[in-house]
């Protein structure tokens, strides 16, 4: 257990940081990107517009005829479908979100797995370890990498939900993260599992963008969707533990 632990992390543990940074750094930039576009187009399709535009509304000069609770509730009522048509529009841009969570992912891991994949053999016989617990002790340092990239991924649609859609039940929001997270969650295990097990680069990218794409073009703004991603994640577990089993493991 100890070597395995000291493997995980190099002498250029810097660099590495820096790698994780840069990978949190695009799912961040890229997910704000969208949020903000998302919120400005769910605030004009969602909000009261004005008269000049030709749909009902109400003039500033207006005298108000009913009381303020009844104002009060239809302005959450707004809110509520604003935030409904901000995660949808979100999840509308779903292949460049999984096109990025990919790369961001890919970067970040890296290193770990280049280090992991190369001493594979070494470390079964240094720690007289199972395949399968050399690869899941990796996964779960996979799992430390992971965590910064899904606070970057949550950071906007947080910072969305505290400025602009504050005071509602938060109900589509905590979707839109859900499905985020699993999302980048699948592309985690997915690049890991397959370059443990094939140990081509190339190939780990062109199956994990082909899974991400497949999915996300398949899936839509529900709760299903987390579910099926979920499922996935614990599909390619299994996967990789299974092909330790049978010695499929490509040395």
């Amino acid at each position: 257990m100890k070597a395995l632990m000291k493997n995980a992390f190099s002498d250029y543990l810097h660099v590495e940081i820096l790698a994780v940074i840069l990978a949190s750094v695009m799912v961040a930039a890229v997910t704000s990107y969208i949020a903000a576009d998302s919120v400005y187009k769910a605030s004009i399709i969602g909000g009261s517009v004005t008269p000049l535009l030709g749909a009902p509304g109400h003039l500033s000069g207006q005298v108000q005829e009913k009381a303020p609770d009844y104002y009060a509730s239809q302005y959450l009522t707004m809110k509520e479908k604003i935030a409904g048509l901000f995660g949808a529009l979100v999840w509308s841009n779903s292949s460049l979100l999984s096109s990025v969570y990919v790369v961001a992912v890919m970067i970040a891991l890296f290193p770990l797995m280049y280090r992991t994949r190369s001493s594979f053999v070494p470390l079964l016989f240094r720690e007289r370890a199972s395949p399968a617990k050399t690869a899941l002790i990796g996964l779960t340092v996979s799992f430390i990498i992971f965590l910064p990239l899904a606070f970057s991924a949550l950071f906007p649609i947080g910072v969305v939900s505290l400025k602009w859609l504050s005071g509602i039940s938060q109900h589509s929001l905590l979707l839109l993260s859900s499905i985020l997270i699993s999302l980048l969650l699948t592309a985690t295990l997915a690049v890991y599992s397959t370059y443990i097990l094939w140990g081509r680069l190339d190939l780990s990218i062109v199956f994990t963008l082909l899974l991400a794409f497949l999915l996300s073009g398949k899936l839509g703004f529900e709760w299903w969707t987390v579910w099926i991603y979920l499922g996935t994640s614990a599909g390619l577990i299994a996967i990789m533990l299974y092909s330790f089993h049978r010695r499929w493991m490509s040395v």
